[in-house]
């Protein structure tokens, strides 16, 4: 099951268009871009705003085409996530949808954007930099489900607190415990227990399982908690007491349980209460590993370091993390939406989707499916009986835009909002409301959803389809789509996430050609690493991005040739074939900041791509040696 950090187990079944809003311009304050509607000028200007015209798209296309980005400012309130920088633009729309109570009239939905405007006025008029950890509605909360002892003191009593209910009363608000929860279509209404990795952020949570000792990953940590600490006017040596003994205790887990990834069932440890705290269901005997004993043991011998360790992981479920307070009001569109994103997904589908639009977007899956088709017929490293499962396979697939499906499911959801209680003036309180939510919303749409149809489980900001293609249209924004872009930009952008995830889908069932796919992510890594940066991890290079980019290109190919008679729209102002639009698209769909984990991961893994891409090389004629082809041979499977 891989890693127990990440909670999107079922990625070789979705599909899934991230929403990449486009940087925004330099200005003493990050302004959201706007639609340029259809004006071709307007969209040609942003994308060269952000490309480096002295840099020589042979030599480092990534920085052609992104490098001017890093002088753009971007939102900084954010954590950064798996998602990335991908839901910046849905943020500003439901700014705007907020406005729109005659579009929540028609559709039955005022009540709930109601709600969503109080919320907001809420969260803008909250004094949100510098976080106020200590604030007590906090305090009160952490003090009922297990006690805060670094604050407490001598009032704080051991023999009362329970790590496990601890840990299911900070994931109802979406904080991370000692617990992980995974749901799947095997697990069905009840998820999955294993462990979680500690640890704070994102990226030290995935480093602090490889790297113990790291020190980075340590300094990180505990200003983290220091920061906390200091909130409550602990002394220094009160606050270095604190932070010892929770890294004392991690100390203690990576020790004792070497293995986490441990799946063997276990009847000697009773899991039930975290399911009744956390969903409510009586039974408890639902799969979970061996570890939780072993846990339990570790956590007896550090109780106290325990309960300020998950006491601290709820203030960081909480905390707003602003780097300054102008991004406040950024934040606030952006946790607004995220939790309550059944009601702005119905707005924006009943406002802004169109038969035109869905007309079109059938046309690019069609021909991204179609050239999938033809690739794998022609690759011999297929054998007969593997080809044509995988031909059949492909062909049940069918393709659902705005599913009615999906529709009814959001309907019901949109619902849950009703139960979101706002107590104006009292940002803490009402924060602590919309966390709940956001949580009761996520786990009433999954139990939901797997008691319908494989092709209606969702959750937000992603769709998770077992047999089929789903294109959301909310999604269908720049710099993934614009029905006024020209064919190659549209095919280099939604094109390629298309192709990237049909190949997810079916690759994932290949797993008796794992050698072949090993030798392939060698050969890529080696390829690329060599020319650019040794020590870069070696596993950026994937399948999905290279088999993305060839389907995408054959489908643009086909595409053009059934429209010979129409020629091929330009960008105003950018002296492009359309052919080298195609790879700006798709590469400006990932100019992210650089000096960002998840910036300069998805920086090396498109230029790995565009580097053993033989369509890339023949579009800007790039030479031997040179940065974007480092050597004659490229690798790909396709």
């Amino acid at each position: 099951m891989g890693s127990v950090w990440c909670s999107i187990s079922s990625v070789g079944l979705l599909i899934n268009f991230l929403l990449l809003v486009f940087p925004l311009t330099l200005a003493e304050e990050p302004k959201v871009i706007r639609d340029c509607k259809s004006d071709l000028t307007c969209h040609a200007d942003r994308m060269k705003s952000f490309m480096n015209f002295s840099t020589d798209p042979c030599d480092n296309f990534y920085e052609y085409a992104c490098g001017n980005h890093r002088q753009h400012k971007l939102y900084q309130y954010s954590r950064m996530n798996y998602f990335g920088d991908s839901a910046y633009i849905l943020d500003d729309m439901a700014r705007e949808l907020l406005d729109r109570m005659d579009l929540a009239e028609s559709l039955n939905v005022s009540r709930e954007l109601r709600i969503a405007q109080r919320f907001y006025n809420t969260c803008l008029e909250a004094d949100l930099h510098p976080f106020s950890a200590a604030d007590p509605n906090y305090l009160n909360l952490i003090r009922s489900i297990g006690g805060f002892p670094a604050v407490d003191g001598a009032a704080w009593n051991a023999s009362n607190f329970n790590w496990v209910n601890m840990s299911a009363h900070l994931s109802n608000y979406g904080a991370r415990g000692l617990i992980h929860e995974e749901i799947s279509s095997s697990t069905r209404k009840k998820p999955y227990l294993s462990l979680a990795e500690l640890g704070f952020d994102y990226i030290g949570q995935a480093e602090n399982s490889n790297q113990k000792n790291s020190t980075r990953v340590r300094k990180q940590n505990q200003k983290i908690m220091r920061t906390y600490l200091r909130s409550f006017n602990l002394t220094g040596n009160r606050i270095s007491q604190v932070i010892d003994g929770v890294l004392e205790f991690w100390r203690d887990v990576e020790g004792t349980i070497i293995d986490k990834n441990i799946y063997d069932l276990s009847e000697n440890f009773d899991i039930s209460s975290y399911f009744k705290i956390a969903w409510n269901l009586d039974e408890g005997e639902m799969s979970h590993n061996t570890n939780f004993e072993k846990l339990d043991k570790v956590c007896a011998r550090h109780p106290e370091a325990v309960a300020n360790y998950l006491a601290m992981q709820l203030l960081y479920a909480f905390d707003a993390n602003l780097q300054d307070i102008k991004y406040q009001k950024d934040y606030c569109a952006a946790t607004m939406r995220s939790s309550m994103w059944p009601l702005f997904k119905k707005l924006f589908l009943a406002d802004t989707f169109s038969d035109k639009k869905s007309l079109e977007l059938s046309e690019i899956v069609q021909e991204v499916r179609s050239s999938w088709r033809k690739l794998v017929e022609k690759v011999d490293w297929l054998d007969s009986d593997t080809r044509q499962k995988a031909l059949l396979e492909e062909s049940s697939f069918p393709t659902l835009i705005g599913s009615r499906e999906y529709t009814l499911l959001t309907d019901r959801l949109v619902q849950e909002i009703l139960h979101m209680e706002v107590t104006d003036g009292n940002y803490a309180a009402t924060n602590m409301n919309l966390l709940r939510l956001k949580v009761d919303i996520h786990r009433f749409s999954t139990r939901l959803s797997t008691e319908r149809s494989s092709d209606t489980r969702t959750q937000e900001g992603m769709f998770s389809m077992n047999t089929n293609l789903t294109i959301f249209p909310g999604n269908l924004h720049p710099p993934a789509y614009h029905h006024s872009w020209p064919h190659s930009l549209k095919f280099g952008t939604l094109g390629f996430f298309i192709g990237q995830q049909l190949s997810n889908i079916l690759i994932w069932q290949w797993q008796h050609l794992d050698l072949v796919f090993k030798d392939h992510n060698e050969c890529l890594a080696n390829t690329f690493s060599k020319h650019l940066k040794p020590k870069f991890d070696r596993q950026l290079s994937t399948l999905f991005d290279t088999g993305g980019l060839r389907q995408a290109f054959e489908a643009y190919r086909s595409h053009r040739k059934q429209i010979l008679e129409h020629p091929e729209q330009e960008m105003p102002g950018l002296d492009l074939l359309p052919e080298q639009l195609f790879f700006l698209g798709f590469t400006q769909m990932s100019c992210y900041e650089h000096n960002t984990e998840w910036g300069r991961r998805k920086k090396f893994k498109v230029l790995s791509a565009l580097s053993n891409s033989e369509d890339f090389i023949q579009a800007f004629n790039c030479p031997v040696e040179s940065g974007m082809r480092p050597a004659e041979k490229t690798c790909h499977l396709w």
